[in-house]
C-alpha cells in the first residue's frame, strides 16, 4: 500500500524552527538591506538641494518619513512573503483541476479481465498400427495432462465410449513424466487376431493395472477414450467420457486490482458428475507441461445437472498475471481428496484445463 503523505499545515510559517520560517526570513531580510541601502541613496541626492543652514533639520524630517515607508515596506515585503510561502505549501498539497500530477495508487483502474477457456483433460493422439505378421497392435501417444508421474493401464475394449465392453487387447501400462505427458510407443501384451476392428475403442484408465479393481470401482474410470475407426493403421483423438452427456468444459475469468492487490477469479464448468466436488488451482506452467500450484482457488460443486461455478479473491498479490506461465486446473475430486501424506492420489488427475495469457 502506497503511503499517504498528509499535506503540510498552513501554520508552518508561524515557527521560527521551521525551515519554511527560515527561508522566508532569509528572503526578508535581503529585502531590508535593499530598502535601507535605497532609503541611504535617496537621502544623499535629496540633501545637497537645501541651504547648507537646514539640510540636517530637513534630513531629519526626511530620514524620519522614508524610515517610516521603509517600515510599511518591511511589513508588506513580511506579508507578501508568508502569503507566497503558504500558497505555495497549499498549492503542493492540493493539486488544481488542470493539475498533471501522476494519479494516488488508489486511483489506479484495474487491468482488464483475462478470459481462459477450459477444455478437457487429458488430451491428444494415439496412432494405431496393426501388424499382420505378429499380429500385435503397436500404439504411439502423444498425450497431456496427467497427474505427474502417474502410470494407467490402456487397453482396446469391445462397444464403443459410452457403451463399454470387456477387454480385448491389452497394452502395458503407459506412465506420464514430471510434467504430467506422455510421449512414448508402446505394443500391445497380446495379439489382436482381428486387427483394428468395427466396434471397439481404446481406453485409458485411471489407475495402472494391478490397481484398477471391478468396472465401478475409482480406478477402473475411463479418463481419455476413442471409438477406433477400422483400418491397418489410424490415429484416434482422445477425450474424457462424457458425464452426463458431454465432455466436461467450462471458462474463467481473473481480474487484478494494482491498488488493492487483489486477483478475483471465476470459474464455471459443465459436464460434471451431479454432485461431485473439484479442487481448482492456478499452477505454474502450462497444461501441457504442468508445475507446482501457485494460488488455490475455491471448490467446485456440481448442482444436480452436472454444472458448477466458484468466485476466489485472492489477496496480496505483486503483480498481474504473466502474459504466459500460469494455468488453471479443476481436478478430479476436491481439495480433501487429491492428495495424502504429501503425494498425488486418483483424484490429483485433471479434468478440464486453461492457460492463462493476455
Amino acid at each position: 500500500m502506497p503511503m499517504f503523505h498528509p499535506p503540510r499545515s498552513r501554520h508552518h510559517a508561524h515557527f521560527p524552527h521551521s525551515p519554511i520560517y527560515r527561508r522566508s526570513q532569509t528572503g526578508i531580510s535581503k529585502r531590508n538591506m535593499l530598502l535601507d541601502s535605497t532609503s541611504e541613496r535617496t537621502l544623499e541626492q535629496w540633501t545637497p538641494s537645501f541651504p547648507s543652514a537646514a539640510p540636517v533639520q530637513h534630513g531629519s524630517r526626511v530620514m524620519k518619513a522614508i524610515t517610516w515607508v521603509s517600515k510599511s515596506v518591511r511589513v508588506i515585503a513580511v506579508v507578501t512573503t508568508a502569503t507566497a510561502t503558504v500558497a505555495s505549501c497549499s498549492s503542493s498539497s492540493t493539486p488544481s483541476s488542470t493539475s498533471t500530477s501522476t494519479a494516488p495508487a488508489s486511483a489506479v483502474a484495474a487491468g482488464p479481465p483475462i478470459s481462459v477457456s477450459l477444455t478437457s483433460q487429458p488430451s491428444g493422439t494415439v496412432s494405431l498400427s496393426w501388424d499382420p505378421q505378429t499380429k500385435n497392435v503397436t500404439a504411439k501417444l502423444q498425450m497431456s495432462g496427467f497427474t505427474p508421474g502417474s502410470s494407467h493401464a490402456m487397453h482396446i475394449h469391445q462397444g464403443s465410449c459410452e457403451a463399454q465392453g470387456n477387454v480385448l487387447v491389452p497394452f502395458p501400462d503407459v506412465t506420464a513424466d514430471n510434467v504430467g505427458a506422455i510421449h512414448t510407443t508402446v505394443v500391445s501384451s497380446q495379439p489382436s487376431a482381428s486387427g483394428l476392428a468395427a466396434g471397439t475403442l481404446l481406453n485409458i484408465h485411471l489407475a495402472p493395472a494391478d490397481q484398477l479393481g471391478s468396472p465401478d470401482s475409482l480406478g477402473y474410470t475411463p479418463i481419455s477414450c476413442a471409438d477406433i475407426t477400422p483400418a491397418a493403421s489410424t490415429t484416434l483423438t482422445m477425450a474424457p467420457l462424457p458425464q452426463p452427456g458431454q465432455h466436461p468444459q467450462g471458462s474463467a475469468t481473473l481480474t487484478y486490482d494494482p491498488a488493492k492487490k487483489t486477483l478475483s477469479v471465476s470459474a464455471t464448468v459443465s459436464g460434471l458428475v451431479p454432485g461431485s466436488g473439484h479442487a481448482v488451482h492456478i499452477h505454474l506452467g502450462s497444461c501441457d507441461s504442468q508445475g507446482a500450484v501457485k494460488y488455490p482457488l475455491t471448490d467446485l460443486l456440481a448442482s444436480p445437472n452436472g454444472s458448477a461455478a466458484a468466485n476466489t479473491l485472492i489477496q496480496n498479490v505483486d503483480q498481474a498475471p504473466p502474459v504466459s506461465g500460469w494455468y488453471i486446473n479443476v481436478h478430479l475430486g476436491s481439495a480433501s481428496q487429491i492428495e495424502q501424506n504429501g503425494q498425488p492420489t486418483l483424484y490429483f488427475q485433471p479434468i478440464v484445463c486453461g492457460n492463462i495469457s493476455k
